[in-house]
């Protein structure tokens, strides 16, 4: 009697009659929700980070939502930048976003504006019950895709910039937050100076000379406005500064990141790298693939010139042009943009000065 082999069992295995193992479904969106209608109307975003081993104190979050009476259609980014542990700035990113939503009825500058200083004021609170000696910087940028107008209001130096779309090789961005780094903010360093009690000068390096920024004493801060930091006692100013402005007809991105990134990149070469993105035909950031690699090129981008000296994160978040923007002749929309431009702040070159760490010089766009 002859035997078979089949090829299966020459080669030390059977076929399994078992099916083949699947994990979940992916969740179901719901097509109201505002995050899907935000993406529907072309409004992308995506955050890269990369943590310093020592330190993973940086914080971020994004939430899209109406507001509660007029359904304004919003989207807000975060990112905190915690020193001291990362107590206060967990406290930001589980907290502040929510908070300042619910206090929107309507979502117009003087209500976001009110709604968030006093949302930080809250958040100061929490920070110092959580725990007393842990601080953040934290920047939120909200964009309202109805009004089509971004608001940014920050404590600290997590800066945030605009950058326009059809913007030119070396055009400046657009300046959307404010340092309270005593150094650059000449209100800051008056206001603390006047403090009782409260001693302005530098630190000491090793060999007991002064070395580095001002900064205020007791607690040796150089960066006076932020959440908790409670054994600086009046020194810490926990009001925002906040500032809106008009969306660009032509579309825009908008770029948050902590100083891991400022502090290796100058704000320019940033939005150099948001610029070769737009002006690539594929995987801009109008998609979400694009948006990602275009965050994660800004990190890569501010790690390369310095190496990781500190926790680097970033937020890209794109916003489209108008749709009648699309439909205009070219002198047409040459005068929408010139309007908008002239009705903006663009940073100047004392700002876009070189960073910390490095040249951070410009990207080459060709």
């Amino acid at each position: 009697r002859k035997w078979f082999r089949s090829p299966d069992s020459l080669m030390g295995f059977r076929k399994s009659s078992a099916k083949p193992k699947t994990g979940p479904p992916p969740p179901v969106e719901d097509e109201e929700s505002p995050t899907v209608r935000m993406r529907n109307l072309g409004y992308t975003y995506a955050t890269s980070e990369t943590r310093h081993p020592k330190k993973k104190e940086d914080k971020h979050t994004i939430l899209s939502f109406e507001s509660v009476v007029t359904k304004e259609l919003c989207t807000a980014a975060l990112i905190a930048d915690g020193h001291n542990g990362d107590a206060a700035a967990t406290v930001a990113q589980e907290f502040l976003l929510h908070a300042i939503s619910a206090r929107l009825d309507r979502a117009d500058e003087a209500s976001i504006h009110a709604a968030c200083t006093e949302a930080f004021g809250e958040l100061h609170e929490r920070c110092l019950k959580a725990n007393p000696l842990s601080g953040s910087t934290v920047t939120v940028c909200l964009v309202n895709a109805t009004r089509r107008e971004v608001t940014c209001a920050n404590v600290g130096d997590t800066f945030a910039i605009l950058v326009p779309n059809m913007s030119e090789f070396g055009d400046k961005p657009v300046t959307l937050s404010t340092s309270h780094r005593m150094m650059d903010n000449p209100e800051e360093m008056e206001r603390v100076k006047g403090l009782a009690g409260v001693e302005v000068k530098q630190g000491t390096n090793a060999l007991g000379k002064p070395f580095g920024d001002l900064r205020a004493w007791p607690g040796g801060l150089a960066v006076v406005r932020g959440v908790g930091d409670g054994d600086c006692g009046a020194v810490v100013s926990c009001v925002p500064s906040c500032k809106t402005v008009q969306l660009p007809p032509m579309g825009c991105s908008v770029v948050l990141a902590s100083d891991g990134v400022w502090d290796s990149l100058r704000y320019s070469a940033a939005a150099s790298i948001i610029r070769k993105a737009c002006l690539k035909k594929k995987g801009t950031p109008a998609t979400w693939p694009g948006v990602l690699a275009t965050a994660k090129e800004v990190v890569g981008a501010a790690i390369s010139k310095a190496g990781l000296m500190d926790d680097t994160t970033a937020t890209v978040l794109y916003c489209p042009s108008m749709p009648e923007f699309e439909e205009m002749d070219m002198d047409s929309s040459k005068h929408a943009k010139d309007l908008w431009e002239g009705s903006v702040e663009f940073m100047d070159d004392e700002t876009d000065k070189a960073p910390k760490y490095g040249a951070g010089g410009i990207i080459n766009e060709s």
